[in-house]
């Protein structure tokens, strides 16, 4: 997944029902470059779009979302507990880093931390399927 396509997902996720020049906006990019993002994520099936209304995440976006916030707030985790980095740096080096790893590794940090339901920020942590987590609820 592309670095842009990630952070609409993230837009949307946070403030659905958004049109594609609010997206830009948010995104500090132009019009058509998250347009175009928007048609590549529309052709994957990830959000749902037609022309001059807002853009909508499909039930597939959402999951991807939710997976990758999930991802995001584990890796906060990880930075936070074994490099002693606080919350802000924590989240700004995540965001660097996010989409490089897979979800088995994720997964192996969510055991280490004993399947944590809050990361150090406060924020919930989702389960997911392919974690043990989801099996021991």
């Amino acid at each position: 997944m592309l670095d842009l396509d990630y952070k609409t997902i993230k837009v949307l996720y946070r403030q659905n029902d958004l049109k594609v020049g609010t997206i830009a906006k948010k995104l500090e990019l132009p019009h058509s470059t998250v347009g175009s993002c928007i048609k590549r994520l529309e052709n994957k099936g990830y959000v749902i779009y037609h022309r001059y209304k807002p853009v909508l995440l499909s039930i597939k976006g959402r999951e991807l979302a939710i997976e990758l916030t999930r991802h995001a707030r584990l890796l906060e985790m990880l930075l936070i507990n074994e490099f002693n980095l606080n919350p802000v740096d924590a989240h700004s080096e995540c965001e660097k880093f996010n989409l490089l790893f897979s979800c088995e590794l994720i997964n192996k940090i969510c055991q280490k931390y004993d399947h944590p339901k809050s990361c150090p920020c406060g924020e919930k942590i989702l389960s997911s399927s392919g974690c043990l987590c989801e099996k021991e609820i």
